[in-house]
C-alpha cells in the first residue's frame, strides 16, 4: 500500500533544475535514497538490507520473489532483515504479529511466501489470531495453541514496539522500502520501481563493502 507522493518525475526535474542553477547536477540515483537522521545498529555479518513491508501490501507481494532472487544472488554480501509495518492499521498489526510469531516458532521459511499467496492470490482474510493459528497449523509442523501463545507473547510485543520505532526513525513513506547499512532509506517510487530499488541497494552495498 503506497501513500500519496508528489510525482517522482516532477520532483526529480525540480531537483535537477536547482542543481543546474547551482552548478551541481543531481543524478537520479542520488535522489533515490536519503541518509536517515540517526544511523542504526545493524544485524549480521553482511551489509544489512532491511525490508519494510506488510503482508497486506500488494506491492510487497509482487516484490517478495524479486527480493528473494536478489538475496540469493547477493549471497553473504548482505544480511536481509524483514521489518513489518502497520501504519496504525489494525489489520496490518495482526499480520505483523503473525510475522514475528512465525519467526519465534522457527517456521518462517514455510510461512513467509505462503502468507502473501494466501492473501493476494487465494483471497484469504485473517481477521483474528485464531485465523493465523489455523493457517500456520495447516502449512507447518506447529499447533494452533503454540501459535496463539506466540502471537500474544511479551517478546513479540517488544519486537512490535521496536519495529514501530524503526519505521519512525527511517521515516518510511510507504511499502515496500529498503534500509541499507542502518544509514540509508531507499524510496521505491523515487528509485523508479522495485527493480530500481534493488539496483540502488546493490550500489549502496558495494559502497559500504568498499569502505570496510
Amino acid at each position: 500500500m503506497m501513500r500519496a507522493y508528489t510525482t517522482p518525475r516532477f520532483f526529480l526535474a525540480v531537483l535537477m533544475l536547482i542543481g543546474g542553477l547551482l552548478g551541481q547536477p543531481v543524478s537520479a540515483q542520488d535522489q533515490a535514497y536519503r541518509p536517515i537522521d540517526t544511523p542504526q545498529p545493524t544485524d549480521g555479518d553482511g551489509v544489512e538490507v532491511r525490508e519494510f513491508f506488510s503482508y497486506g501490501c500488494s506491492h510487497c507481494h509482487n516484490f517478495e520473489p524479486q527480493l528473494s532472487a536478489w538475496t540469493d544472488v547477493m549471497g553473504d554480501q548482505i544480511t536481509i532483515v524483514h521489518t513489518p509495518v502497520t501504519f496504525g492499521r489494525d489489520s496490518w498489526t495482526l499480520l505483523a504479529r503473525a510475522f514475528y510469531a512465525a519467526k519465534a516458532l522457527d517456521i518462517l521459511d514455510q510461512t513467509h511466501a505462503a502468507m502473501f499467496n494466501a492473501i493476494h492470490v487465494e483471497g484469504q482474510s485473517f481477521r483474528n489470531p485464531e485465523d493465523i493459528a489455523a493457517f500456520y497449523a495447516s502449512i507447518a509442523e506447529v499447533s494452533e495453541p503454540d501459535v496463539l501463545n506466540a502471537l500474544n507473547s511479551f517478546s513479540i510485543n517488544a519486537q512490535m514496539n521496536r519495529a514501530e520505532r524503526l519505521v519512525s526513525t527511517y521515516a518510511v513513506p510507504g511499502t515496500p522500502s529498503l534500509g541499507v547499512a542502518g544509514r540509508y532509506l531507499i524510496d521505491v517510487r523515487a528509485a523508479g520501481g522495485q527493480q530500481g530499488m534493488l539496483d540502488v541497494a546493490e550500489s549502496l552495498v558495494a559502497e559500504e563493502r568498499s569502505g570496510q
